[in-house]
């Protein structure tokens, strides 16, 4: 059996939509600093990348995604709504 490494959900503000998302997923969170994330640089964001990496290997927890993926949003200007 397949497990999802998940965490408490952290919503964040698209900003080219006006629309929330919700992320609560190793998965979403990598998908979403690929697919929706307004610039490939900084170091949180590929910090949090190679975060996500290791969580799928089982060398991190999970919620050290999250953390990563809240400091990558924070450098990045994206609003998180509560």
């Amino acid at each position: 059996m397949n497990i999802v490494p998940h965490f408490p959900p952290i919503r964040i503000f698209r900003c080219g939509s006006g629309e929330t998302k919700s992320v609560g997923t190793v998965e979403e969170v990598w998908k979403t600093l690929l697919d929706d994330w307004p610039s490939e640089e900084g170091d949180c964001f590929l910090s949090a990348l190679l975060i996500c990496i290791d969580v799928q290997r089982g060398r991190r927890a999970p919620e050290e995604a999250r953390v990563a993926f809240i400091a990558a949003a924070a450098e990045a200007g994206i609003p998180l709504l509560s």
